[in-house]
């Protein structure tokens, strides 16, 4: 990824919300659990990490939905594009207040963003099929989000 140029750039459907990186993404994956479905209309989400101080809107205001006590997402309020995914509690290193999730496809060059695993796997459609070899990670089988989410419905943020 040395080769890409910086910052790392993208923005909205209609173009009224962009937003900068001044870092390559640390990391990308595919989520197939059912919140990402719902949220995104589409049968799983493609998503690149990236560290939250080193990403800034630049032009627009993005609107501002918490689907949960441990969520936010921005998305443009014009044309309705989901811009980015962060957790409010530290989950893990990569789910975590301090990483900012891109929507892969909202980059100026998605293909700065190789896929290293599949996430929320027990929720992937039966005919969504990949042949990658990468990882696969059921959200129901992870204790830290589990405990994360308990933490949040117990009033504990």
């Amino acid at each position: 990824m040395a080769d890409r140029n910086i910052p790392i750039t993208g923005g909205c459907h209609c173009g009224a919300i962009r937003y900068e990186a001044s870092s390559p993404p640390t990391t990308g994956g595919l989520c197939h659990c059912r919140d990402c479905q719902r949220s995104t209309g589409s049968a799983f989400e493609a998503l690149a990490m990236f560290p939250q101080d080193e990403f800034v809107f630049i032009k627009g205001k993005p609107k501002l939905y918490r689907p949960s006590a441990i969520m936010e997402k921005y998305f443009c309020p014009n044309c309705g594009s989901q811009l980015t995914d962060r957790y409010l509690v530290p989950v893990s290193t990569e789910l975590h207040p301090n990483m900012v999730w891109v929507h892969i496809g909202t980059l100026d060059d998605p293909e700065i963003a190789p896929i290293e695993d599949h996430y929320g796997v027990e929720s992937q459609l039966s005919w969504v099929k990949f042949d990658d070899g990468l990882p696969r990670v059921r959200c129901d089988e992870d204790p830290e989000l589990a405990a994360a989410f308990a933490s949040s419905e117990a009033g504990e943020e």
